[in-house]
């Protein structure tokens, strides 16, 4: 139960962090592009980088490594966990492996996206060629 806790406080600051992330960056940049969550993966593939190196030097506790990890950073980007274990993967000579993940991570999120969409737009009743063009 303690982890747990750990985990949703971990989880309520990395969203407030992303919030804060996403703001200063949609009001410094021009909102043509979602700056906002590119700085927040970015900002959380940095920080998992940085701070998996002094988890390991340091031996955090299992308590801080949730709060941290699948907490903290967890809420502000998932997309900083793939890119840790993308390159972990590769890292320990698990080149195919390392390359499939980052592959099938990309080509089926977009699809899966999509998909999403076009599953969205038939509940709704509208035509799922509407998909193509990600209308709102």
């Amino acid at each position: 139960m303690i982890k747990v806790l750990w985990i949703a406080l971990g989880g309520s600051l990395g969203a407030l962090l992303r919030h804060a992330v996403s703001s200063l960056a949609l009001r410094l940049a021009p909102p043509d592009v979602p700056w906002g969550t590119l700085a927040a993966n970015l900002l959380g593939c940095f920080l998992i980088g940085a701070l998996w190196v002094l988890a390991n030097r340091y031996s955090f506790p299992q308590e801080v490594r949730v709060f941290v990890f699948t907490g903290g950073i967890g809420s502000l980007t998932t997309f900083s966990t793939y890119g840790l274990e993308s390159l972990l993967l590769l890292r320990e000579g698990r080149v195919l492996m390392g390359l499939g993940n980052i592959l099938l991570s990309n080509v089926l999120g977009l699809a899966l996206v999509a998909l999403g969409a076009a599953c969205a737009l038939l509940v709704l009743g509208e035509s799922v060629t509407a998909v193509a063009g990600m209308q709102q």
